[in-house]
């Protein structure tokens, strides 16, 4: 087999579903690239390169990602880490990725990916083949989670949830108001239904279930109202916060097929 190092995969987004992606192609050899939002909105920080943008430098399951810059990411690269850069079209197009990942779920129409790459991969709602990428992997749990679509579009985005332990749309917390949120608990508290999880100004934020935390919101995000920002799951300490969730780590393995059948066409 090639050296997977000499091709350049390019993730745009930074969160939790594309970092589990960044974590299985990043383990097999490629070299990963990552663009975010420069105050990123991912909740589930433990397992999201995302963070890069805001301390630097940020560790996921021994992967270590680093905040970068067109300048500085091939020497990131070639130091076996992942550089996370502001995502931009037209920084995209400077790097020339032989492979793209559109892992944002912007859950919308999306626009057409496929000239910014030889091979680009959607996941999720808002891509269809042939029209905004050149495949897609499936993001909805039940049978078809993590299955490649090579016709068709993606299943429609339901805006709930979904389920987990028995809780589906309780288990989000949303912003009540708008401003930056003082967390009262961290990530792998245990807490109770109805317990304050912290306030955005005096308004105070509650969880609607018991369990364990492992979303929340980055405090230097100015939060707006209903925005997602904290995540409660009721299947409590059985749940390791600081790994990889089945779902994402699912998904990952499904880009990882998806690759290797383009490369061995």
């Amino acid at each position: 087999m090639n050296d997977l190092k000499q091709y350049t995969i390019l993730i745009r987004g930074a969160g939790e579903m594309a970092s589990a992606v960044g974590v299985v192609l990043h383990r097999v050899g490629f070299s990963v690239v990552m663009t975010e939002l420069p105050i990123p909105l991912a909740i589930r920080r433990t397992v999201c390169f995302s963070d890069a943008m805001l301390n630097r430098t940020v560790e996921v399951e021994g992967i270590q990602s680093v905040n970068a810059d067109y300048n500085n990411f091939l020497g990131i690269l070639r130091n076996r880490n992942i550089p996370v850069l502001t995502d931009s079209i037209e920084l995209i197009k400077n790097i020339k990725p032989e492979f793209l990942i559109d892992a944002r779920l912007l859950k919308k129409l999306v626009n057409d990916q496929r000239p910014l790459a030889q091979f680009t991969v959607g996941l999720g709602p808002g891509f269809t083949v042939g029209e905004n990428c050149d495949v897609i992997i499936e993001t909805m749990r039940g049978h078809n989670l993590g299955r490649i679509i090579w016709r068709g579009s993606a299943s429609p985005n339901t805006g709930v949830p979904g389920k987990i332990g028995g809780e589906s749309a309780k288990r989000v917390v949303y912003s009540p108001g708008v401003g930056n949120i003082n967390w009262l608990v961290d990530f792998g508290y245990i807490v109770e239904q109805n317990q304050t999880l912290g306030k955005i100004g005096e308004i105070e934020i509650k969880s609607h279930i018991s369990g364990i935390v492992r979303g929340l919101i980055s405090p230097k995000v100015n939060a707006i109202k209903g925005m997602k920002i904290a995540d409660v799951d009721p299947r409590g300490i059985k749940v390791d916060y600081t790994t990889v969730s089945d779902k994402a780590r699912c998904v990952g393995r499904g880009v990882l097929e998806a690759i290797m059948v383009h490369l061995n066409q």
